[in-house]
């Protein structure tokens, strides 16, 4: 029973390491993403106000939405990417597992109580026989 107790707290700790492995990946991978459109948001800022300052105005109009557009969507994506490294790394099934894990706990804490009410009974049981005879 015991040796089975240490395999399942192996394969935990195995489930738990390419779990963590996985979320460092997922985070990495975003502040990579970050850097990226940080450098790419300025490149595209310094070109403009090159453009802007050297070429017409009337030419370069256009180009004042391009970059706002380019730069406000990239944002969001940004954005979402964050929450998905950060705020939203358990999936369905993860939650359910740790539902399932409380709910077990829950149950023997519940078995541990009554073994102990049971072993109390016995006992006080034990006890009036031996005052019986």
């Amino acid at each position: 029973m015991e040796e089975n107790t240490d395999i399942q707290k192996e394969i935990a700790n195995t489930e738990e390491e390419v779990q963590i492995t996985k979320t460092a990946n997922t985070r990495r991978a975003f502040f990579i993403h970050l850097s990226i459109f940080i450098l790419t948001a300025a490149i595209i800022w310094i070109i403009w106000y090159f453009l802007n300052n050297i070429v017409k105005e009337e030419f370069t109009g256009g180009l004042l939405k391009i970059c706002l557009c380019i730069t406000l969507l990239w944002l969001i994506i940004v954005i979402f990417h964050y929450l998905i490294a950060f705020k939203w790394t358990r999936t369905r099934a993860e939650k359910e597992v740790s539902k399932l894990r409380k709910k077990r706990d829950k149950q023997l804490e519940e078995i541990r109580a009554l073994k102990q009410e049971i072993q109390q009974n016995t006992d006080s049981l034990n006890q009036e026989g031996e005052r019986k005879a």
